[in-house]
Parts: structure tokens; C-alpha cells; sequence
């Protein structure tokens, strides 16, 4: 006898424009959640760790880290639709749409927009908007992905299937604005909140890890079905590579600690530029590009962030000249950046894991 083997993600051979696709998993968030993402991703902002703080904003318990919700997003779709992919190319208008709370379950959701094939056509990119819905049919989170596959097979275009019935009306409208129910604060509590002003280029000094056992126990609940990031017998310890979803979380918990207290924010557009390993060291650096006053107590801040990958940022960057180009608001091909910092940066050559640009909300310090 022989056994049939499963197969997962997405079948390019019937893949259509409009086609919606639900993920099997179902997941119920408890208190444990925020404690397991946070012994891997450190916070500052005290909106997602202190009640006090948590309450004084107008919550009725701490937030939950939208890190956390964009993972969930991004995760729950890898078994109906990514486990086939051969890239993440990278994530737009990423933002959390709805209040969440301890004991909410979620369910994903993910909506093929667009598909074609490279103008070589030895590949194609197909553009997907993912969303998590919450037990009440409440879209809490919502994402915008491009992914790079196998060639689509004949016939490449494709008849749009817009209507997917009751899952159509989860992607349908703007979810709720979080900054409204932050513009009813008077006064916000007392926390550290430093000034940003335009141009500062951020050092952030911390550098740490993804551990081996970190990114299998991450994989697993967050279940990230994909066997690069998780079967060392097939890919071999050295072939593993941590999830892009996790990267991004880890850099932009290193930049809290300068940019706290983030109360909301939203995910303009990201990209990897060189894959990350367990073990291999990520730190960053930002650049701030605005900062726009909201009303007396809100102000806007836009910020440039390159994640690193195995650079001792304290020892190795003080004093460097960053080109500017690395940190202007302009996403670039890896071949763009790794030309730019073999000729301008040599130090960084190689070494960049991520370009995000994204908008934090915060009280003015």
C-alpha cells in the first residue's frame, strides 16, 4: 500500500482573482499569549503591560500588542495559502481595526486581489489582503501582502469570483478608527516619552535574538504551518529560516524603547532584504521623517526603520555615516540596498533584514 501525502497552500492551477479563502484555525487569546509574546518581544509602551496606563487611555484592560494581531493574521493564512509561496515580498497598510480583549477568538481570512506572472515568466506575484475576524464577525486586523510563487499555469487571467457570500462582508467597509477613542482622553498618565524631531536618526542599542527554541515554540502557536521555518529534518538546522512576521516584531520591539509610549499604529509598507536565522542577532536603526501635532494631546510620528542582522549596533555604528538613501521614505529592491552599501556603507553590506516605514500615535512628550 502506499500513503497519499497532503499538500497545502495555495493550487495555482484554480487560484482565482476574488477568491477568498479561510483559514481552518480558531484560536482563543488568553492572558498567556501576551505573556509568551512578550519574553520574546520586549515592551516599552506601557499601554500594552500596565492596566494603570492601559485604563487612563480609555481601555478597560491592557491592549493587546497589535504585533501579536499582525502575526495571528499573517499565520493563520500560511496552511489555505502560503505554505506554497516562495517569498514574503513584503506587507502594506498593515492596522488593527477594532478594540481586542483577553478571551477573544479569532479566525483569518485571506482575499486574492491580484495575480500575474513576471515578465520572464519563471514566477509570478499574486496580491492578497488578509484580515482577522474576532467571535462577534468583528474585523480586528487587516493587512495588505505580496507573495512571490510558481509560475500560474494556463490560463494566467482568470475569471474574478468577487462574490464569496457571508466571508465577502468581512472585508467590506473601514473598520473602527482606534485614534477617535484616544482623542477623549483629557490627560494622558505619566510615562517616559522622549522628543522626536524630524531627521533624527535612532542608534537603538539593544540586540537580541530569536532563539532555535523561541522560533519552534512561536511557529507552533501562532501555527505557522510552513516547514522552512520549523523541519530541520528536511531543511537541515542551517536551512531554517525564522518567519518574516516574527523579524518584523522583534525589530520594532527593539525600537520601542526610544519611541514609547506608542498608543496605536499603523504599517505603511515593509519589505526583507536578507533572511533571518534562529540565533543570528537583530537590532535596528530609525529615522523620523514627520512628526505632525493631532490635536492638544496626540501627535503623529512617521517613521524609517532598517532592521539588522548581526551587527553590534553600539560598536560597530557609532560615528558611521548612513547614507540616506537607506532612510529616505523611497522602499528599494535588496539589489538596490546591498549596491548602496557596498559603495556608500560597507559595514551594512549584507546586513539589512528589513525597510518598514510606519506611522506611530503617541502622547506629545
Amino acid at each position: 500500500m502506499q500513503g497519499k501525502f497532503p499538500v497545502y497552500g495555495l493550487d495555482l492551477r484554480s487560484a482565482c482573482p476574488g477568491e477568498i479563502l479561510e483559514s481552518p484555525h480558531e484560536v482563543t487569546v488568553d492572558a498567556s499569549w501576551r505573556t509568551m509574546w512578550q519574553s520574546a518581544f520586549p515592551a516599552s509602551s506601557r499601554i500594552s503591560t500596565s492596566r494603570e496606563y492601559a485604563t487612563g487611555c480609555g481601555l478597560d484592560e491592557i491592549a493587546i500588542p497589535v504585533s501579536m494581531l499582525l502575526n495571528m493574521t499573517l499565520c493563520f493564512s500560511v496552511e489555505p495559502f502560503s505554505q506554497t509561496c516562495r517569498y514574503h515580498l513584503g506587507l502594506e497598510n498593515a492596522r488593527q481595526d477594532a478594540i481586542v480583549r483577553e478571551g477573544d477568538t479569532f479566525r483569518s481570512f485571506t482575499r486574492l486581489d491580484r495575480m500575474g506572472n513576471t515578465s520572464r515568466g519563471d514566477a509570478s506575484v499574486i496580491h492578497s489582503t488578509h484580515i482577522l475576524v474576532n467571535q462577534r464577525g468583528e474585523r480586528v486586523f487587516s493587512l495588505l501582502k505580496r507573495s512571490y510563487y510558481d509560475p500560474i499555469p494556463e490560463p494566467v487571467e482568470r475569471e474574478s469570483k468577487p462574490d464569496q457570500g457571508e466571508n465577502s462582508n468581512y472585508f467590506n467597509g473601514s473598520g473602527e478608527t482606534l485614534i477617535d477613542r484616544f482623542r477623549t482622553v483629557e490627560s494622558f498618565p505619566d510615562a517616559p516619552c522622549e522628543e522626536l524631531s524630524i531627521d533624527d536618526v535612532i542608534l537603538h542599542p539593544a540586540v537580541r535574538p530569536i532563539g532555535w527554541t523561541e522560533n519552534l515554540a512561536l511557529s507552533t502557536i501562532y501555527r505557522n504551518t510552513h516547514p522552512i521555518h520549523w523541519d530541520a529534518q528536511r531543511y537541515g538546522r542551517e536551512g531554517i529560516v525564522v518567519c518574516g512576521g516574527f523579524v518584523q516584531s522583534l525589530v520594532f520591539a527593539i525600537c520601542d524603547r526610544e519611541l514609547r509610549q506608542v498608543l496605536d499604529e499603523v504599517l505603511e509598507r515593509s519589505s526583507h532584504v536578507n533572511t533571518i536565522a534562529p540565533e543570528d542577532s537583530i537590532g535596528a536603526i530609525s529615522r523620523v521623517l514627520s512628526v505632525e501635532k493631532i490635536d492638544a494631546h496626540l501627535e503623529a510620528v512617521r517613521v524609517k526603520t532598517l532592521g539588522l542582522k548581526n551587527v553590534d549596533v553600539e560598536k560597530e555604528l557609532i560615528g558611521v555615516e548612513i547614507p540616506e538613501t537607506l532612510l529616505d521614505e523611497q522602499e528599494r529592491k535588496p539589489s538596490e540596498i546591498e549596491a548602496i552599501c557596498q559603495t556608500q556603507c560597507p559595514i551594512l553590506s549584507g546586513r539589512i533584514a528589513l525597510q518598514a516605514i510606519r506611522t506611530i500615535i503617541r502622547p506629545h512628550s
